[in-house]
């Protein structure tokens, strides 16, 4: 499966290295301040882009997030807030919420993530350990770093939302008095 990270990530490089060839092969000063105007405009050609688009777009989205959600089962820390979850639901939603908070088509339907995570008592610690899970996903798909620093700033906002248990410890069970929310209507 091709992943457009690795190919942005590749193209990124080969400008690089074209610009650097073409620095070497000038003795000209002209010829060099030219080269680096280049180089400028196709950095701020691929940051003008959205998040979404320099992700890779959906497809992308969704491999890194079927990683990440098999990443999170296999993980004591946190795999037990997800006991009464419906995961298939989880991960369209995931999805969802990747593409339309990066600038992609897509529309998020699910409830907010504080009444998602109502009465989860999520740690801090869990959550700290659900961004490790996010970010080894990323590194998978070798999502270079300043799109990684982008998506987890725009993710991490949801912070405040999710923890209600400010402590480090980790692997905490669902309350016995936890009720997940019902099932959201079909889209």
């Amino acid at each position: 499966m091709r992943i457009r990270p690795q190919l942005n990530h590749v193209r990124g490089l080969g400008i690089a290295l074209v610009v650097l060839a073409a620095l070497a092969c000038s003795s000209d000063a002209k010829k060099q301040a030219d080269a680096d105007t280049t180089a400028t405009a196709a950095s701020d050609t691929a940051a003008s882009r959205s998040l979404y688009d320099r992700l890779g777009g959906k497809s992308a989205i969704t491999a890194v997030i079927d990683t990440f959600v098999a990443r999170v089962a296999a993980d004591s820390r946190i795999n037990k807030k997800f006991a009464h979850s419906n995961i298939p639901r989880v991960k369209g939603m995931l999805v969802d919420q990747v593409c339309a908070q990066t600038g992609g088509p897509c529309t998020y339907t699910g409830r907010t993530m504080k009444e998602a995570h109502r009465n989860m008592r999520v740690t801090e610690g869990e959550f700290n350990a659900l961004v490790e899970d996010l970010v080894a996903a990323l590194n998978v798909f070798k999502v270079p770093k300043p799109e990684q620093d982008e998506l987890l700033a725009a993710l991490g906002s949801m912070k405040g939302d999710i923890v209600e248990v400010q402590s480090a410890a980790t692997g905490t069970s669902l309350p016995a008095s936890f009720k997940p929310a019902p099932a959201l209507g079909k889209k």
